[in-house]
């Protein structure tokens, strides 16, 4: 029976790999059959994912999307088995809660490097037929992109602005036979948000009790967030492209 959820036979490159919504989805993939091109900057980390994985055959590439790196090596790497890709998701990203005076430059950039510029260049080489035979791309946005809270100026704009350039990229790349949409999470329990709001979950942090007013469903778990990924992956959503995908947990409703 035909099932639009098995990943059996692609090859599906993740970004973010060694934690959060990176780390569950790679797993989540290899359970589904698929095999996983993953990137992350940690390599004991990036080790700890692949040791809960299923499968063989997954790669893993150590390298630091902040440095808004041409990636053509790693893409050689990921195919030179013969096997191209069939999916990309953009999980790398960098949150941080900061006001206007302490921002610069080099803080600027160093978020726009990693949640937006790697984007564009993973885009831009998963589009090459040396890579791709089409497939789908998946951007993790947040819903900071159309509702930003307090101090979110940086991030809040490098979510907006890939949000933006897939209404942009999907008539481009359609041709191509390939699919690009983002996912917009609320607040999601992942050791990124745990930092940036020095968040400890015991019920007395106000951006907690904030979120479990204004987020319907409370906070999402990776799990959650990776479900949807491997929907937007997958060739249930073949009609799907150009869309940002709330998965936010009704955040903004209540």
């Amino acid at each position: 029976m035909y099932n639009p959820f098995d990943f059996t036979e692609k090859k599906i490159l993740v970004t973010g790999a060694s934690s959060g919504i990176g780390q569950t989805l790679s797993i989540a993939l290899s359970k589904q059959g698929a095999t996983v091109a993953m990137i992350a900057r940690n390599e004991d980390k990036i080790n700890d994912t692949l040791s809960q994985m299923q499968g063989n055959n997954h790669i893993k590439i150590c390298v630091d999307l902040s440095q808004n790196k041409d990636l053509t090596e790693e893409f050689k790497t990921i195919v030179s088995d013969g096997k191209k890709l069939d999916g990309l998701v953009h999980c790398a990203g960098i949150s941080s809660v900061e006001s206007i005076q302490m921002l610069s430059s080099k803080r600027i950039d160093a978020q726009m490097h990693v949640n937006y510029y790697a984007f564009l260049e993973l885009v831009r080489l998963f589009s090459k037929k040396k890579y791709s035979n089409g497939g789908s791309i998946v951007g993790i946005s947040s819903i900071a992109a159309v509702s930003p809270g307090k101090c979110q100026t940086i991030y809040s704009a490098t979510k907006a602005a890939m949000n933006a350039s897939i209404e942009s990229l999907a008539p481009e790349l359609a041709p191509k036979n390939i699919r690009i949409n983002t996912i917009m999470p609320g607040f999601v329990k992942t050791p990124m948000f745990d930092s940036a709001f020095n968040i400890d979950y015991t019920g007395s942090n106000d951006i907690v009790n904030e979120t479990l007013e204004h987020q319907l469903l409370g906070a999402s778990s990776p799990y959650e967030i990776a479900n949807a990924c491997m929907f937007l992956l997958s060739d249930a959503s073949s009609c799907i492209t150009g869309r940002a995908l709330h998965a936010d947990g009704g955040s903004g409703l209540g």
